[in-house]
């Protein structure tokens, strides 16, 4: 992993969501996720992998 890890007000950031959504909605919404002593981290290829299988309309 060469890519820094994002934290929850970057990911919050990135979606346009405020950050009690990401707390809130995290396990429901099976956003990949490391925790890392209290805090939640979420790596970016993985973020844009969970996007591209979850959030996409069916036409």
């Amino acid at each position: 992993m060469n890519e820094p890890l994002w934290d929850v007000s970057t990911l919050a950031a990135f979606l346009g969501k405020p950050t009690s959504w990401v707390y809130d909605n995290h396990v429901r919404e099976g956003i990949p996720s490391f925790r890392i002593g209290q805090h939640l981290r979420f790596a970016p290829t993985e973020i844009f992998e969970w996007m591209t299988r979850s959030c996409r309309e069916s036409i």
